[in-house]
C-alpha cells in the first residue's frame, strides 16, 4: 500500500484512470503494466482503480481516495456519515471501532479530535492515506477489538461487521450480510461495556434486523439492560432508499426514535427530522381519499408512522400496510403523494380499463402485500403515450385493490 500511495503507484493509478474500465480488463493492457511494475501492485491497483470508478456516487471528491471494491461496499455514503458527524463531534473525541478504509473516519476527523481502530493493516493503511489525501488526521491503531488496548476516546462510533466471519483481510467479504447480531464483528456483547464508558454513542445497525426493545435489550444482545428511554433509535434514508439503522445514547439530545430524510445530492443535502412516539396505536382505517401517500420507510422501521399519521390528520388504508390516505393534501420531505383517480377491485382487466378510460401513459407501479411482481404486471398491461399514471395495489380485508393516481 505504500508504494501504491508514492508517486510511481499515484502515477499506475492516473494511467488506470486514464485508459478506462475496458481496457484495465484486457489481458495484454494487465501484462503491459506488470512489466513496469510488480504483479501485487498492478493487482492492487487495479482494485482502487475499479473502486474509484464506483465511488463517485457514494463518496465526495473520491477520485484520488484508496479503497478496494469491497471496503467501498461496506463504507457509509457520505451524507448519512456526514450526518451521524456532526451529531457525534460536540461529545469530543471520537473512537470509530473498525474504522475500515477511513470513510467514516475522515467526516468524524474533519469536524473534531478522531481516532479509529482497524484490524485489516491494508484498509488501516488506506485509511492513513485517505486522511493525508484530506489533509486531515487522526489517531490510527492497528488491532482487533476485543484483545487490543483503545486509544483514549470521548464518544463511541461502532459499525461492527455484518458479514458472515466478520470482515476478512483486504477488506474481502462477499459472504452476504449476516441477520444474527451475535455474528458480527465485534459482537453486541463486546460492545455493550463501552456504551457505558462514553460520553456519547452511536452504533450503526442493519435497519433489516429486528428493532424491537425487546430484541435489542435482550441478554447479550447491544442493549442488555437498558431502558427505552435510554437510547434513541434513528432510521435514514437518502435518495429514496432507507440506508441505516443508527442505535445513540449516552449524553447528547435525542428522541426515543426518529426518523430521517435525508435530500438532496452528495454535496448539498438538507435534514429533515422527525421524531415521534413509537407506543402510539396505529391510525384508523378509511376508504381511499382524494390523496394516496406512500410513507418514507424511514417512518414505519422507526415505529413512528402512527405519530406522524396523527399528526398530519392521514389514515391507513388497510391494516399492516403502509399507505395513507385523506382528502386534503400534505406536502413533506416523508411523503410521496398520489392523486388518486380511482379504485377497484384488482383484475387485469379492470386495471387495463382503468388505464384506457384515463389515457395513462408512462406506468409506476407501487405494492405492497400483492403476490405479483409488478415486472410481470407491466408486460401485461398497455398504455398509451398520455400523462405518466401511478398503480397502487394492495391487499385488505377484501382482497386485492388498486388504485389508479397521478403523480401529486
Amino acid at each position: 500500500m505504500l508504494e501504491l500511495s508514492a508517486p510511481a503507484g499515484r502515477a499506475l493509478l492516473d494511467r488506470l484512470a486514464d485508459a478506462g474500465e475496458a481496457e484495465c480488463l484486457r489481458p495484454s493492457f494487465i501484462a503491459a503494466l506488470r512489466r513496469d511494475h510488480s504483479a501485487p501492485l498492478v493487482g492492487l491497483a487495479l482494485r482502487v482503480a475499479e473502486a474509484r470508478r464506483r465511488a463517485s456516487e457514494k463518496l465526495l471528491r473520491s477520485e484520488k481516495l484508496y479503497f478496494t471494491p469491497e471496503l467501498l461496499e461496506q463504507a457509509s455514503a457520505h451524507p448519512p456519515s456526514l450526518h451521524r458527524a456532526r451529531r457525534l463531534a460536540p461529545a469530543g473525541k471520537v473512537l470509530d471501532l473498525g474504522c475500515g478504509a477511513g470513510g467514516d473516519l475522515m467526516n468524524l476527523a474533519g469536524l473534531g479530535e478522531a481516532a479509529g481502530l482497524e484490524r485489516d493493516p491494508l484498509a488501516l493503511a488506506m485509511a492513513k492515506a485517505n486522511l493525508a489525501e484530506r489533509g486531515l488526521r487522526a489517531e490510527l491503531r492497528q488491532g482487533e477489538f476485543p484483545g487490543t488496548e483503545l486509544p483514549a476516546f470521548d464518544a463511541l462510533f461502532a459499525d461492527p461487521a455484518r458479514r458472515g466471519g466478520g470482515r476478512r483481510p483486504g477488506g474481502s467479504g462477499r459472504a452476504g450480510r449476516s441477520l444474527r447480531p451475535d455474528e458480527f464483528s465485534p459482537p453486541p456483547s463486546a460492545i455493550r461495556p463501552l456504551l457505558d464508558a462514553s460520553k456519547a454513542w452511536c452504533v450503526k445497525w442493519g435497519p433489516a434486523l429486528d428493532l424491537s426493545h425487546d430484541a435489542l435489550s435482550a441478554p447479550g444482545a447491544l442493549l442488555e439492560g437498558m431502558r427505552r428511554e435510554d437510547y434513541e433509535l434513528e432510521l435514514v434514508s437518502w435518495r429514496g432508499e432507507l440506508r441505516e439503522a443508527a442505535i445513540w445514547g449516552g449524553d447528547l439530545p435525542r428522541a426515543r426514535a426518529a426518523a430521517t430524510v435525508l435530500e438532496g445530492d452528495l454535496e448539498d443535502f438538507r435534514v429533515h427530522r422527525f421524531e415521534g412516539d413509537p407506543d402510539l396505536p396505529p391510525p384508523p382505517l378509511r376508504e381511499p381519499g382524494d390523496w394516496i401517500y406512500e410513507p418514507d420507510a424511514s417512518l414505519f422501521r422507526a415505529g413512528i408512522l402512527a405519530d406522524f399519521s396523527i399528526r398530519n390528520k392521514l389514515d391507513l388504508l388497510a391494516d399492516r400496510i403502509a399507505y395513507l390516505s385523506s382528502d386534503h393534501r400534505v406536502v413533506s420531505p416523508f411523503l410521496r403523494a398520489y392523486r388518486r383517480l380511482e379504485s377497484f377491485p384488482f383484475s387485469l382487466a379492470r386495471a387495463q380499463e382503468a388505464l384506457d378510460r384515463h389515457g395513462a401513459g408512462e406506468l409506476i407501479l407501487k405494492k405492497r402485500g400483492f403476490p405479483q411482481a409488478p415486472e410481470d404486471l407491466r408486460k401485461r398491461l398497455k398504455v398509451g403515450e398520455g400523462e405518466p399514471a401511478v398503480l397502487v395495489l394492495h391487499r385488505d380485508r377484501r382482497g386485492h385493490r388498486a388504485h389508479l393516481c397521478r403523480i401529486g
